[in-house]
């Protein structure tokens, strides 16, 4: 397909990402989010971390980069302040429920 750039609108760009392999969604929503990276600050205090966060202008493991913590501290401390955390995965349900069972069977999870 053909476009011009120039022409083109927010729903269209949506429309067309729809219609690539989960796979190319992937690498594109990753090339987009490098992109959106790049005016970050290479380091930043939690306070500024978080909040870029919340600003939805980082993932939370990009927060915890700019701030020199964890990904888990970094959800301590948002817990601590009653945020919500959005944990998003590829698995689905059912292969959560699996690798659940796997780790408790090893002994690796209690249930």
């Amino acid at each position: 397909m053909n476009v011009q750039a120039e022409n083109l609108t927010i729903q269209q760009v949506f429309e067309l990402a729809q219609s690539l392999s989960p796979v190319d969604q992937r690498v594109l929503a990753e090339m987009l989010k490098f992109r959106i990276d790049d005016g970050l600050p290479e380091q930043a205090t939690v306070e500024e971390a978080i909040a870029l966060y919340l600003a939805d202008k980082c993932s939370l493991g990009r927060a915890a980069e700019l701030a020199n913590i964890t990904r888990w501290e970094l959800i301590d401390i948002l817990r601590k302040r009653n945020i919500s955390v959005l944990v998003e995965t590829d698995f689905t349900a059912d292969e959560m429920d699996a690798v659940t069972k796997e780790l408790e069977h090893e002994g690796l999870l209690c249930s």
